[in-house]
């Protein structure tokens, strides 16, 4: 085993990971205040409409994005050599993105709980704002 390859690879992850996260932290919030809040004056056909456009908007900025970011890591500090990082970078990337998308997640959340499909949902009157959102218990869907 090569100590120091193994320590400059380690570098390389974290050089990759800090700049991964500076321009995601950095583009992401840009993206978000392009798409309105969510207005639940809305009918649910709008609101879908508005999370499908904004879905299919940080789609292609993070495809092009993280073509961008890769491009110039390699040319720079050539993570060629380490093995799948460019496809772990690539989820995780994706998933901080979409992660940072509040807009995008609150009407997500709306629409989750107002759709008229919900197989749970048997009253109109169910108060989504007054439930915990981190509960998700059988008892909550029978309230």
């Amino acid at each position: 085993m090569n100590l120091k390859k193994h320590l400059f690879d380690i570098f390389k992850i974290i050089v990759v990971v800090l700049v991964y996260v500076f321009v995601l932290f950095t583009v992401a919030p840009f993206v978000d205040h392009a798409f309105t809040s969510l207005h639940k004056e809305e009918t649910n056909m709008e609101i879908m409409r508005e999370i499908i456009l904004q879905l299919v908007t940080v789609s292609i900025i993070w495809y092009y994005l993280n073509l961008l970011v890769l491009m110039l890591l390699n040319k720079y500090v050539n993570i060629s050599g380490l093995n799948k990082l460019e496809s772990v970078i690539s989820i995780v990337s994706g998933l901080m993105f979409i992660g940072l998308q509040t807009h995008l997640k609150n009407k997500l959340n709306y629409i989750t709980h107002e759709h008229p499909f919900r197989i749970f949902q048997f009253t109109e009157e169910k108060n989504i704002e007054n439930t915990n959102e981190n509960s998700h218990s059988w008892k909550d869907v029978f309230r």
